[in-house]
């Protein structure tokens, strides 16, 4: 599967994933391969959270600061 570089890429990939999760007729095999790339997009919309409030709090005290 395609590695992703932004926040909308990693969760639309994640909910695909899912959803294909969901069927009832999948594969063993196919269900852990699907689990193991959820985690894998889960991590990294995580990081991508992170990474927004980081900066987010960064600029409020930015903003907060005394010039």
């Amino acid at each position: 599967m395609a590695t992703n570089t932004d926040y909308k890429s990693a969760s639309k990939a994640l909910d695909e994933v899912l959803a294909k999760l969901q069927k009832p007729d999948i594969q063993v095999d196919e269900a852990v391969k699907l689990y193991e790339e959820g985690l894998r997009l889960i991590k990294q919309c995580e990081t991508h959270l992170t990474e927004a409030e980081n900066k987010i709090e960064q600029l409020t005290l930015q903003a907060g600061a005394p010039g």
